[in-house]
């Protein structure tokens, strides 16, 4: 895994890339960027896993059935839905069928809420048709956005030289409190239905990333009247 320590704009740019795998469905400009990424990064596990998808499914026909099966299809035998309540609030046992939680749970309104608070709204991004129609917001792809978000609007405001400790605090919430509670146990569920292991790889590296970014936002000092306290949204768009 590369190191992530770099400039806000950097941080924001890894989980943009990371929340497009999850809010669209596979295509050749996408697989192109993929690419470049791990050519630069010096990925070689990706690099190898990218050409075998290539050769095998030069057309990207059988990845793009394999988004829908993953992530919009509960009858199709590998639905693994990217969905912190479903995930969070599955019932496992060894050796038989995992049955998932409802979609909508405590820990959905409270991303709703963050949302809110930070001013982010997921419904006017460009992403896949039918995942907006579904307006749940504690979908994969929408909690690593609001980060980019985050991430994005820290940059802006250190060249403002305006006091980052409210988008700290947030980020470490999104982190601590949501992203890392369930993206390790979203890998191991779509390790036993994701027959490329495309979405494997990619939710692996959105724990790993997010686990590197809580430890290094732990160092970082953090208001105390932030933690219950609403962040005026003229403030963010300032």
């Amino acid at each position: 895994m590369p190191e992530i320590e770099g400039s806000a704009r950097e941080r924001a740019l890894g989980y943009e890339l990371l929340a497009s795998i999850f809010l669209n469905e596979p295509t050749w400009e996408q697989f192109r960027v993929l690419k470049k990424w791990a050519a630069d990064l010096e990925e070689s596990w990706l690099e190898e896993l990218l050409r075998e998808i290539e050769e095998g499914d030069p057309e990207l026909e059988e990845l793009q059935q394999t988004y829908y099966d993953l992530f919009f299809v509960p009858v199709s035998g590998r639905f693994v839905p990217p969905f912190e309540a479903a995930i969070r609030g599955a019932r496992r046992q060894k050796g038989g069928k995992t049955k998932f939680g409802g979609f909508w749970g405590d820990s959905t309104l409270q991303i709703s809420h963050i949302y809110q608070q930070i001013g982010f709204e997921p419904e006017k991004m460009t992403i896949f048709q039918p995942l907006k129609e579904m307006n749940i917001p504690d979908q994969i792809g929408f909690e690593l956005a609001a980060l980019a978000y985050l991430c994005q609007t820290e940059e802006s405001w250190k060249k403002a030289k305006k006091d980052l400790g409210a988008l700290h605090h947030w980020q470490k919430v999104l982190l601590e409190e949501h992203l890392n509670q369930w993206l390790p146990q979203l890998r191991e569920d779509l390790a036993g239905a994701n027959p490329t292991g495309f979405y494997t790889y990619f939710a692996g590296l959105a724990a790993e990333f997010c686990r590197e970014e809580a430890r290094i936002l732990t160092g970082s000092p953090i208001p105390e009247s932030t933690s219950n306290e609403n962040i005026e949204r003229e403030e963010w768009q300032s």
